[in-house]
Order: C-alpha cells, then structure tokens, then sequence
C-alpha cells in the first residue's frame, strides 16, 4: 500500500514556498532516504529544495498542501534565515482524519536523517 505524503520548501532563494506530492514513500523512514539523497547530491544547504526536486522525478508539484487530500504525511524543510541550516518538522494524518497530527520537530534536517534513516552515512 502506497503512503502518500506532501513536501514543503520554505525561504529557499527564488522560491519562497513550494509544494510537491509524492505516491509512495511518505512515513518519515521514506522521507529520511529520500532527504538524504538530495544531500549526497547538493550538500549546500540552499541548494537543497532544487537537489530534492531532481532526485525525485516522479514529484507532482501542488499549489498549496490542501490538495492532496489523500496524503498520510507532511513534511516542511524550512532554510532557516542566514541560510545556513535546514530544519524539518513532520505531521501525520490518521486513516479517516481530516487533520494533521504533529508527529515530529521541528528539528535539524541531519537529525531527522539520523533518527529515522540510522546509519546512512550523510
């Protein structure tokens, strides 16, 4: 069974907010591989929103998070003002919800990796 999830980029340069959908993958130890792979691409913490899009072809892009009303999971990774940091929080809708529940964060993005992705050298 596929768990759907939104992702959110907030303050990257040129694109203040964006939203993408993913079918599959969305519990947070999916999110973690797929964070730490656009890592390995762009380890620059600016660039990070552009690498996730790349490594992720099969993203749909949303205008806002509303539209996926099917997603189990959403995610916003967050540059944090200086543009030195990355910080992500997670939230979780139940089966038959209709609101987000705080699963996670916000935290550092590495931390996020670490703890649901353990081992997988950044």
């Amino acid at each position: 069974m596929a768990t759907r999830a939104v992702y959110s980029f907030t303050g990257f340069p040129a694109v203040p907010e964006r939203h993408l959908y993913l079918h599959h993958d969305g519990y947070p130890t999916g999110a973690a591989w797929r964070f730490a792979t656009a890592l390995r691409q762009r380890p620059e913490p600016e660039a990070f929103a552009a690498a996730f899009l790349a490594s992720q072809p099969g993203a749909e892009p949303l205008a806002a998070p509303a539209q996926a009303a099917d997603a189990e999971y959403r995610y916003r990774v967050q540059l944090l003002a200086g543009g030195g940091a990355l910080q992500v929080a997670c939230w979780r809708r139940l089966p038959g919800g209709t609101t987000w529940q705080p699963r996670c964060g916000p935290m550092a993005l590495e931390l996020f990796i670490r703890r649901f992705l353990p081992g997988d050298p950044l």
